[in-house]
Formats: C-alpha cells, sequence, structure tokens
C-alpha cells in the first residue's frame, strides 16, 4: 500500500509538472502571438496610409491630365490605379469597405491564428493536468480563475476571428494584450500569496461540485464574451460613433453589429457583493441590449455603454476580490 501511495504521489508530481511546463509554453507562445498581431496592426497601418495617398495622387492626376474616361475608374481612383499591385481586399457580404491587406500581412495574421490555437491548447492541457492532481475544477483561487478566463478569452476571440476573419484581427491585438495583462496578474498574485503551487482548500461557496462546474465556467465565459465585445466598442470609439475614419479598421457601424452578436448571461442570487456587483453589470448590458436592439441605438452611445460594462465587469473581476469582502472573494488565500 506504501509502494502504491508512493507511485501515486510521483505521478501527480509529474502531472504538476507538466501543467506547469503547458503553461510556460503557453506564455511563451502567447508573446508570440502578440508579436505577430503588432506586426499585422502595423503593417495594415501602413499599407492603408500607402494606399490613401496612391488614391490620392490618382485623382490628382486625372484631374490634371483630364484623362479618357475610360482610365478613370467608377470609385474615382480605385484599387486598379494603385502602383501597389499587391494589395489584397476582400469583398464583404454587406457591402462593407473592405480592409487593404496584402499577402504578407494575410500570412502574418494566420500565423498570428495559428499560434492563438496553439496558446488555448496549451493553456486547457495546463488546467486539465492541474484538474487531474488537485481533483477539482482549476477554479479555486484568483491565479487558476485568470488562467481559465485567458483561456475563455482567447478561445471567445479565434472562433469569432474564424467567422468574420480581417474584420476581427482588427481587435485581435488588444485582445493579446489584455490576455497578456491577465496572466501578468495572475503570476503576481500566484507568487505573492503562494497560489501556484495549488492544494488550496475551495472556499465555502464552491465546495459543491455541480455549482463549481457550472456556475463559475459561465462566469468565465461571461466575462470572456464582454471582454471580446469591449473591442467592438473602442473602435466604434475609434471611427468616432460613424464611418470609417481610419480605413485600417471596420466602419463603426460594422464594429457595432458585431459586437450586438456576442452575448449571453445567467446567474443564481443571494444579494452576495459579488453577485450585486454582477446585477449592476448584467443591468447595463441589458440597457445596451435594449437600447441597441428596440431604440435603434447606434455609435457612440451604444460604444459608451459597452465601455461601461466592461469598467463594472473589471470592478466584478478585481475589486470585489480584493476590496469588498464576499463569500465569491478569492483574491487572497483562506
Amino acid at each position: 500500500m506504501q509502494l502504491l501511495s508512493l507511485t501515486a504521489s510521483a505521478d501527480l508530481t509529474g502531472l504538476a509538472l507538466m501543467s506547469k511546463y503547458f503553461f510556460t509554453a503557453a506564455l511563451c507562445m502567447l508573446i508570440v502571438m502578440t508579436l505577430a498581431y503588432l506586426w499585422y496592426t502595423i503593417g495594415t497601418v501602413r499599407l492603408a496610409k500607402q494606399v490613401a495617398e496612391e488614391r490620392a495622387q490618382s485623382r490628382s492626376r486625372t484631374k490634371t491630365s483630364k484623362a479618357s474616361k475610360s482610365n478613370v475608374t467608377n470609385d474615382g481612383g480605385g484599387v486598379t490605379t494603385i502602383v501597389l499591385s499587391d494589395v489584397v481586399l476582400h469583398e464583404q457580404p454587406d457591402g462593407e469597405k473592405p480592409i487593404a491587406l496584402n499577402r504578407n500581412l494575410i500570412t502574418i495574421g494566420r500565423i498570428g491564428t495559428t499560434l492563438g490555437w496553439f496558446v488555448v491548447f496549451m493553456l486547457f492541457m495546463s488546467q486539465l493536468f492541474r484538474t487531474i492532481v488537485e481533483q477539482h475544477a482549476p477554479w479555486s483561487n484568483l491565479y487558476e480563475f485568470s488562467l481559465s478566463f485567458t483561456f475563455a478569452l482567447l478561445l471567445c476571440y479565434l472562433i469569432f476571428e474564424a467567422r468574420f476573419h480581417e474584420r476581427v484581427r482588427a481587435w485581435g491585438l488588444y485582445v493579446c494584450m489584455l490576455a497578456l495583462v491577465t496572466i501578468g496578474i495572475a503570476i503576481f498574485l500566484g507568487i505573492t500569496y503562494n497560489m501556484i503551487n495549488g492544494s488550496q482548500q475551495l472556499i465555502p461557496a464552491l465546495q459543491d461540485q455541480p455549482i463549481l462546474t457550472v456556475h463559475v465556467s459561465m462566469a468565465i465565459f461571461a466575462y470572456a464574451l464582454f471582454s471580446v465585445s469591449f473591442g467592438a466598442a473602442l473602435i466604434v470609439l475609434i471611427q468616432n460613433g460613424e464611418g470609417q475614419r481610419f480605413s485600417w479598421l471596420p466602419s463603426a457601424e460594422a464594429a457595432d453589429e458585431l459586437a450586438y452578436t456576442n452575448y449571453a448571461w445567467g446567474h443564481y442570487w443571494s444579494w452576495d457583493p459579488k453577485e450585486t456587483s454582477a446585477l449592476v453589470t448584467w443591468l447595463i448590458y441589458a440597457i445596451y441590449l435594449h437600447a441597441r436592439g428596440i431604440r435603434g441605438w447606434h455609435g457612440k452611445r451604444a460604444a459608451w455603454l459597452l465601455t461601461l460594462g466592461f469598467a463594472a465587469t473589471l470592478f466584478t473581476y478585481y475589486g470585489v476580490s480584493f476590496f469588498v469582502p464576499s463569500l465569491h472573494s478569492y483574491a487572497r488565500p483562506m
């Protein structure tokens, strides 16, 4: 029996090490993924500027030379007059003006996306091994919750990107940076409060396994979906509420429509501070859905509601855990 106990202990130790190895690999890949999206973003900004300059020069040449109408494109100097022959414009089904890309940027974007899926897989394996070691879902403290949130954030974003491609890649850099910040905070908390090694007792609110699995997992994905949608709100505000002020980003109208496709919610209630804060967050997003769907709010007003909702989300995530006594406050070890 003692030999079996030692063998089981060795196996768990090996799985704990594997969990750390997978997490380290995920962190390294996330950094490279962020660099890829940074390169992609800078490249799209530069290419959009070059395309705009070429179009302006083309329009100027057509005015001064009074060339034949057959040499002038229907859009007043469109892509057929551009010297940059490698520009790729993918037509959008709703008539949205496409984002100018080239083959190099498309390749970089695909590399970033592929790395993202590897990060998701590595984080999943890390959390899976941690689950086996701890004998419960890895959400017993804010360190574990943050790693699971990062997994959900990247997964939700990549699914969204798989549907909308370069439209959504415009805020891929924001998602990567948010993931890095979240993991950075998780590592800080893990080191400061000795959360990395696990084996912490579950708080009373999470000792019921069905509640731990269903309730917390839904909360994680709710945080992730709200965070991805906030990226769309940023684009609407950057575009000044309407139109396409910056051609390397989707138009405000397109970002508004994309954000509207991105919501789900559910919660159990007992007036705990965390739940009350979640109610406020829920009400903000409910107001957004009502204002957007019934009242027809678009542009900056809708974007500010999403921004307010994300601020409430951050307070629910971090503020309650650190500053408000609650059954859900597990930023610090018990």
